[in-house]
């Protein structure tokens, strides 16, 4: 099968912290995470077809991954398995406004993950590749895999789709938009929310997002600014998306949901429009649960 949607990056276990200790300690629930893996499943439950590009530990889970990706009908025929190397793990604190996370990921298998270990030919068949700021910042090896697999979409016509997700602590904004400019071309679609503009660019408005990435080139832009919906950016036309109703419990994946699910309807219908609308449904499913993927709505709970 070749997917026609294609994520890149680290794929993470999840532990959730719960609000009622057990005897006194706290206690976790498992999950998962991983911001493109998280975005490839939200796009696959919108009826997308996805794969995704990756290396995890021979362990637990990495099994636990596999499995998971089964089950939504992600195809992992490209995740490499790195022997002795570890799957990474983030731990979340959930919260409805905001992100508390803390990871342990240093040296995970897909921080190894390098350039020669692209499929190639499945990146050259895909309509879209999908990354992030975190799937070029967790390591050099796998900035350069990332840099060059955008280098092959572009030459092949395969859409590059690229959400900033910008992490201080993984790199410096100066890397961040060095790691940016260095790409061939600009990518075709960005998401960017407003705090993660105001880090990198030090200007959150949408408008000034908007203005930056198609003075580059991009061809579609999202600029999302949480509960306040997101603006959608083409070269002759602005586009205010509503937030849709939600009930706030944890904010973990709400971005990355809403930008699977606006790549597989955007890949369905070619209007940006319906699929940001869509998306922002999706979203607000996401935030009414606990954790980044479980929530995650289906196609056929709203569609």
């Amino acid at each position: 099968m070749t997917a026609e949607i294609l994520g890149l990056g680290e794929p993470l276990i999840e532990m959730v912290r719960l609000s009622n200790p057990i005897e006194g300690r706290p206690a976790y629930m498992q999950g998962f995470g991983g911001d493109t893996s998280t975005a490839i499943i939200a796009a696959a439950r919108q009826g997308g077809s996805t794969g995704y590009i990756s290396a995890v530990g021979d362990d637990m889970f990495g099994t636990a991954l596999r499995e998971l990706w089964a089950q939504e009908g992600v195809d992992d025929a490209h995740v490499l398995a790195g022997p002795g190397d570890p799957t990474g793990v983030c731990f979340i604190d959930p919260d409805p406004s905001g992100r508390k996370f803390t990871y342990a990921r240093r040296g995970s298998a897909a921080s190894l993950y390098s350039a020669k270990d692209l499929p190639e030919e499945a990146i050259a068949k895909a309509k879209v590749l999908h990354l992030s700021g975190i799937s070029l910042a967790i390591s050099a090896a796998m900035r350069a895999a990332g840099l060059a697999a955008v280098k092959l979409a572009k030459s092949n016509e395969t859409l590059v789709s690229y959400d900033l997700n910008h992490r201080p602590a993984l790199w410096s904004a100066k890397q961040a938009l060095e790691a940016l400019a260095s790409m061939v071309t600009a990518p075709d679609i960005v998401f960017a929310s407003d705090d993660e503009a105001a880090l990198l660019f030090g200007d959150r408005s949408p408008e000034a997002v908007a203005d930056r990435f198609l003075a580059m080139g991009t061809r579609i832009v999202i600029a999302k600014q949480g509960d306040k919906g997101a603006l959608l950016a083409l070269e002759d036309k602005r586009i205010l998306i509503a937030p849709a109703p939600s009930r706030p419990v944890d904010a973990s994946g709400a971005g990355d949901s809403f930008a699977g699910a606006f790549l597989a309807w955007f890949v369905e219908t070619g209007d940006p429009e319906i699929a940001a609308q869509k998306a922002s449904v999706v979203a607000a499913g996401t935030v009414s649960g606990l954790g980044a993927v479980e929530p995650i709505p289906r196609r056929e709970r709203h569609d």
